[in-house]
């Protein structure tokens, strides 16, 4: 194997990890899609009234 096949692998395999945390992190500091809470037990207790 020679140096610049080396220096090709090294160079590939740092740019797909590197790709793959930069992805990552881009998906996990996305802000959340605003779920619905949950209704509180007086509206709760106003539907089972009805």
């Amino acid at each position: 194997m020679t140096t610049g096949f080396i220096i090709a692998v090294v160079i590939t395999f740092v740019i797909i990890i590197g790709s793959t945390i930069w992805v990552t992190n881009k998906a996990y500091s996305r802000k959340p899609e605003q779920i619905d809470p949950i209704p509180s037990n007086e509206m709760a207790q106003k539907e089972l009234d009805q």
